[in-house]
């Protein structure tokens, strides 16, 4: 076993399992499923080729010549059946990988060596060994390589060398049968005794029956590199999909990729300055109250998908839930040269949305749902905290802090948006100067923030009455 470790090390790479647990087990799990999908498909070519086979015996060799064959090939037919039955994921067991593949070539070799009870005039049992027929041999082991299974290729091909060489050692045996250990070089014969050593139907000649058998293990050993390399793409294609998915459900689609081929880890405890959204829904506990729990998650996956789309399609991070609300990020975990802008743009898409889905609720005779939008852009600090049991990818400092303060500031302040003034400069450079996007919002003198010494200046934008025609959804302002 630690034989076979370091073999696939060295072919595939370290470590024997591409993939974690348990996404490692599924993975085996299917590729086993795959093996008996494997033996039922060998079940179905066995039963065509023995009939094929069957009808030219018919045709060239005659009745009753072919009836010695017809066993054989009922036994190759019963055998796909047998294993078919012993080999399902639930009841495999290791031993009948070994087990069957010697059945196999045994019958095999015995349908080649052995001689024919119904003919009255045999030839001579060396001729057995003819080059056509190792191809049967080479048949088997390829067709072994159909489970995706590197240790049933290889034991296939070693049961071919075994029974090859067993089938041999018969023909050996048989009377007037001699081996031929002709050392030197066939070339420094004469044409005559050349033509005599290779023609002679009762000698088994060394220099023919060694390189057979050194071909079907070069055979069986390239196909089982084959299966092992296919695996261990696979299994990283696996991961690599799991990973994209995992990331994908934190960063947009183009970020995940450019996360994916980062080679820092993504871990790293790192600082820089970003934008922080949070976004919550105002006086949604009273509505809660109001509804099954059924109905309650039901609006919140539908709040959730639509606030998470708003951050996906604008190069956002959703750093995570937060019960009725989320936490976003813009410029996490690489800075970009629009990060305010985009974040901006993810604030009026999610103000856009719950206008629209107001405007459902509406028509249905619900309770409109109201948002709080909160921006700050400040420095950050990110990095992975928790323990060996739970890992998260964590946003800290104190301009989170100032994001979520931002968010509740809006109840008092009767607004749905609102943005620091260090945002806002961050969105003036980023715009060079130009402040159409913030046109329709109102500055605020100097607020106190829970938490910080020093007042800040915000920008809001007023909560409109729901059904007036200023809370009509029109284009979000462009941002330069």
């Amino acid at each position: 076993m630690r034989l076979w470790q370091q073999w696939h090390d060295l072919i595939c790479g370290k470590g024997e399992d591409c993939l974690p647990d348990p996404a490692g087990d599924r993975l085996n799990a299917a590729i086993r499923q795959e093996e008996f999908e494997a033996l039922r498909l060998t079940l179905g070519l066995r039963l065509g080729v023995c009939a094929i086979v069957a009808v030219i015996l018919t045709v060239e060799m005659g009745l009753p010549l072919a009836f010695n064959y017809y066993g054989y090939l009922g036994a190759f037919a019963f055998s796909a059946y047998l294993q078919m039955l012993l080999r399902k994921p639930e009841l495999d067991q290791p031993w009948m990988h070994w087990l069957f593949p010697f059945i196999d070539m045994a019958l095999l070799t015995g349908a080649i060596v052995l001689p024919n009870p119904f003919d009255p005039s045999p030839l001579p049992p060396p001729m057995q060994l003819g080059f056509d027929t190792i191809l049967y041999v080479a048949l088997f082991v390829v067709l072994s390589a159909l489970g995706q299974s590197a240790r049933t290729v290889l034991l296939t091909t070693l049961a071919a060398i075994v029974c090859w060489t067993a089938g041999t050692l018969y023909i050996l045996m048989q009377p007037g049968v001699s081996l031929a250990l002709n050392t030197g070089n066939i070339i420094h014969m004469s044409v005559p005794d050349r033509i005599a050593y290779i023609l002679d139907p009762w000698s088994v000649r060394l220099g023919e029956i060694l390189p057979r058998l050194i071909l079907i293990g070069m055979i069986g050993m390239l196909l089982a590199v084959a299966v092992m390399r296919s695996r261990h793409l696979i299994a990283r294609q696996v991961e690599s999909e799991r990973a994209r998915r995992n990331l994908s459900r934190h960063f947009s689609p183009h970020i995940a990729e450019q996360i994916e081929q980062m080679d820092e880890a993504i871990g790293q405890v790192k600082s820089l300055s970003a934008a922080v959204l949070f976004a919550d829904l105002v006086g949604f506990t009273q509505i809660a109250d109001d509804h099954t729990p059924e109905q309650t998650v039901g609006i919140l996956r539908e709040v959730h998908q639509r606030l998470g789309r708003a951050v996906h399609e604008n190069s956002g991070t959703l750093d995570k839930y937060l019960g009725d609300g989320i936490m976003a990020s813009f410029g996490t975990p690489q800075a970009g040269q629009r990060d305010a802008s985009c974040a901006l743009l993810a604030a009026r898409a999610m103000l856009r949305e719950m206008d629209l889905l107001n405007r459902q609720r509406t028509l249905l005779r619900q309770v409109p749902l109201h948002l709080a939008v909160g921006i700050h852009f400040g420095p950050l600090t990110l990095g992975n905290i928790g323990d060996e049991s739970r890992v998260e990818f964590a946003l800290i400092g104190e301009t989170v802090n100032v994001a979520h303060r931002l968010e509740q500031m809006t109840r008092s302040l009767n607004a749905q948006l609102c943005l620091s003034q260090a945002f806002v400069d961050k969105l003036a450079e980023e715009t060079r100067g130009d402040m159409g996007a913030v046109r329709d919002m109102v500055t605020l003198k100097p607020q106190p923030i829970r938490g910080l010494r020093d007042r800040m200046v915000l920008w809001i934008l007023p909560r409109q009455p729901l059904g007036s025609e200023a809370d009509a959804p029109e284009a979000a302002p462009t941002i330069h």
